[in-house]
């Protein structure tokens, strides 16, 4: 079995964020959510194949088995399904495959996923009745026996249901962007997509259940998330960028009187450093390194909150080898460019 790791979206419901940068490339607890999704394919012996577009490929310069598909912009995007299925045709795959969009973080690893397969589709489950934040219906959503309630009578099961983005939701079990094609739907989908269908892998599923295909589910535990349902980062789904260079991206969005900004400081990088008359307050989200208030350094990382008083002199350094992500409120004052 290989993976098929889906990194060719153009993240545009992050805004000017998801214009710089793809969205496996943000750093989640610690690391970039590709080399989360990496580093649990490769605790499987599961190979993995990156497939992305042509606009991003320099993120992932240094990466091995990279497919770049032509898309440079997100009217040229072919689709998912349709890049998977022009990389089994490339690639000339004659064996089952793990196909995993790279935009999801698994606090879990896939043992249970993988071993839970028995040759029929998979798709990966998870509920989110607890998680307000979450709307099922924008989601794709599973009906299966037990499904009316948590936790379900067993971590695997058939799926009775699927539907992608679909009112009111079948349940609140969700489908998490994670599935095993056994080789022997490879021909369905090379029909589905000359028809050019809806191209999410849930509608895929839908269409082999439509079918009259079996498909199995397996419910993830832990924590799982697509990065752009964190709300730190859909605050700026209607910001504006500031700048967009080697050392960081900063984007900022009124509140009123207040103007909440986000940075992005690249590795070995630091900011520019300034005072102004009006208080502040540092938000560090993902990453570690070091703050400069006059003249004085301190390590900050994840979870960090350090306010700055007026006219005090600060500058931000990242120290480690990732991103370092950090959100700063403060009142209005003059103009910004």
């Amino acid at each position: 079995m290989k993976a098929l790791v889906l990194a060719g979206g153009f993240a545009t419901r992050l805004g000017p964020l998801g214009e710089q940068m793809p969205k496996a490339m943000f750093v989640v607890e610690g690391d970039t959510v590709l080399n989360h999704l990496l580093k649990k394919l490769s605790k499987e012996k599961i190979e993995s194949i990156i497939l992305t577009n042509k606009k991003f490929q320099g993120f992932f310069e240094g990466y091995k088995n990279v497919i770049v598909e032509g898309a440079g912009a997100e009217e040229e995007k072919p689709g998912a399904l349709s890049a998977v299925n022009d990389a089994i045709k490339r690639l000339k795959l004659n064996e089952d495959i793990l196909v995993v969009c790279a935009d999801n973080y698994f606090s879990s690893d896939f043992s249970g996923f993988v071993s839970s397969y028995t040759g029929e589709p998979l798709v990966g489950v998870y509920y989110v009745g607890e998680r307000p934040d979450m709307k099922p219906e924008e989601m794709g959503t599973t009906k299966f026996e037990g499904s009316e309630g948590f936790p379900p009578p067993t971590q695997s099961f058939y799926i009775t249901g699927f539907k992608e983005k679909f009112k009111p939701p079948l349940s609140d079990y969700v489908g998490v962007g994670i599935y095993i094609l056994p080789k022997s739907t490879f021909p369905i989908l090379d029909e589905y997509c000359k028809g050019k269908k809806r191209d999410a892998p849930g509608n895929f599923i839908e269409h082999l259940m439509d079918r009259g295909i079996r498909v199995r589910g397996h419910l993830f535990g832990g924590e799982w998330y697509d990065i752009s349902h964190k709300s730190y980062l859909r605050i700026f789904g209607e910001g504006r960028l500031l700048k967009s260079d080697e050392r960081y991206i900063v984007c900022d969005r009124g509140l009123g009187n207040l103007v909440v900004s986000i940075t992005i400081l690249h590795p070995g990088k630091h900011t520019t450093g300034h005072s102004h008359p009006v208080g502040e307050v540092y938000f560090f989200v993902e990453g570690k390194g070091e703050i400069e208030l006059d003249g004085r350094r301190r390590t900050v990382r994840s979870k960090d909150v350090v306010p700055i008083i007026p006219n005090e002199f600060h500058r931000v350094y990242n120290t480690s080898e990732k991103d370092l992500t950090f959100i700063s409120v403060f009142e209005r004052y003059g103009e910004r460019g």
